[in-house]
């Protein structure tokens, strides 16, 4: 698994030559407020989540700025509607004659940056009908990105846009209680059996990890308290995070002081 941290460029480098693990096990997990030096990030081969700050007082402003950030570090300049649209259209002509539609033409965009894992679209924090909702107002003008979908509280019976053409991530969020339960865990699978991407926000202990890890579909997870306390924390967590299965079995958890759960 990697572990996607909210450390700036310069920190992820010293951690990559001081730290074991993070030459393969760390990455970078962006927002509004850090995204700044996404174009550096990606040059440095790490790869790289966007999350969109819902989750601490989500701002239109700032995610309108953040999607141009992200297109200046991936096209090398900011696009028109009609080139974030043309996506959209492309998919939902395929197998005709001509890509565009009322005169509307497609436009071509070059491939994605591989280490550019996903962007997520606004999501409503433990509401899945309400996400789904929004969602579908903001997914078409991210076609031109790889974007993932916040699983919230709710979604079986609210639904996954399954076929959203440049659908490549599923975000673990919603509440506690709902991101460890049975629904979660079918959706992901499901997600992991079509291909996508699996990602665990709010992931802060030793115990939450060896979890993911047993689940066996997490591709990458992120926690505050690998920021905050990156000395102390980011080791073990990246130490986790490349464990196979056995060793899950075989090696006890250490006891610490303090609240790890």
């Amino acid at each position: 698994m990697l572990n996607l941290n909210g450390g700036g460029i310069e920190t992820l480098l010293q951690a990559r030559e001081d730290i074991p693990y993070a030459d393969t096990h760390l990455g970078r997990l962006c927002g509004p407020r850090n995204i700044s030096d996404i174009s550096r990030v990606l040059a440095a081969g790490f790869p790289t989540g966007v999350d969109n700050d819902v989750f601490c007082n989500w701002s239109l402003a700032r995610f309108s700025a953040q999607i141009g950030r992200i297109e200046e570090a991936v096209y090398g300049r900011r696009l028109g509607t009609r080139e974030r649209l043309s996506p959209l259209l492309t998919a939902s002509f395929r197998g005709a004659d001509s890509p565009g539609f009322g005169g509307f033409t497609a436009v071509r965009l070059p491939p994605i940056d591989p280490n550019l894992l996903f962007v997520t679209v606004p999501d409503v924090v433990a509401d899945a009908q309400a996400t789904l909702r929004r969602f579908l107002e903001w997914a078409p003008m991210l076609m031109h990105l790889p974007v993932a979908y916040c699983v919230q509280d709710g979604a079986a019976q609210a639904g996954i846009p399954w076929d959203w053409p440049n659908l490549k991530c599923l975000f673990m969020a919603g509440s506690t209680a709902y991101k460890l339960g049975t629904e979660m865990a079918d959706i992901c699978r499901e997600g992991k059996r079509r291909g996508l991407h699996i990602h665990c926000g709010r992931v802060n202990s030793r115990k939450r990890i060896r979890y993911l890890l047993g689940l066996d579909y997490v591709d990458s997870f992120d926690g505050t308290s690998f920021n905050l306390w990156r000395d102390e924390k980011l080791p073990w967590a990246l130490e986790l995070a490349a464990a196979k299965e056995f060793q899950l079995v075989l090696c006890p958890e250490p006891q610490r002081a303090g609240n790890d759960a």
